[in-house]
């Protein structure tokens, strides 16, 4: 089973190394990352080439000519992809090391599976977390678990990708990149 990673970068390199190190750490690694930069300023693209150089894994880096914005920017990173899973990731999480391999094993279990989400330790920028996780606040607050979803906790089939592109813009609000999060696998 053929493994991509999608990310969508923009001025992400406060924590994007920490990310880039987690894909390295994996237990399985991806067979591919996927990045789409919409323009940064910092030093994102820097550290980006300098992973890209010494990954165990191919990295394609796309410099978008022009700024697509959130939504855009992971779209073209999803349509580039050439895994049969796709993972989303955000440019300021920390994936625990078993993620890809865990979630891998749930698609070979059951072939017709099209979606996982995980959950995700909450952190602060220091990655310092007060063992609290995303979907244990929201079963605290009683609401409902299955309603329960995070983009960059999100695996697909590659065959979802014809339902799902375009990705619709109309209520979309991404997440405030004021946390760095520890996906759980």
């Amino acid at each position: 089973m053929k493994i991509s990673i999608a990310m969508a970068t923009y001025n992400g390199a406060k924590f994007l190394r920490e990310q880039l190190d987690s894909f390295s750490a994996q237990t399985r690694l991806p067979d591919e990352l996927v990045v789409c930069d919409d323009g940064s300023k910092d030093a994102t693209l820097a550290i980006l080439d300098a992973f890209a150089a010494t990954a165990p894994f191919a990295v394609r880096v796309i410099r978008n000519p022009e700024n697509l914005g959130f939504a855009r920017n992971f779209e073209k990173a999803l349509s580039l992809c050439s895994g049969e899973v796709i993972f989303l990731s955000d440019q300021d999480d920390v994936w625990l090391p078993e993620k890809l391999a865990t979630v891998e094993a749930e698609f070979r279990a059951d072939p017709k599976l099209m979606v996982t989400i995980n959950d995700m330790i909450i952190t602060d920028g220091e990655l310092n977390h007060s063992n609290v996780t995303q979907l244990g606040n929201i079963r605290v607050t009683g609401s409902d678990s299955n309603r329960y979803i995070a983009g960059c906790c999100t695996a697909i089939r590659a065959a979802l990708l014809k339902v799902l592109l375009p990705i619709p813009t109309d209520d979309f609000a991404p997440h405030s990149p004021s946390k760095s999060l520890i996906s759980l696998s």
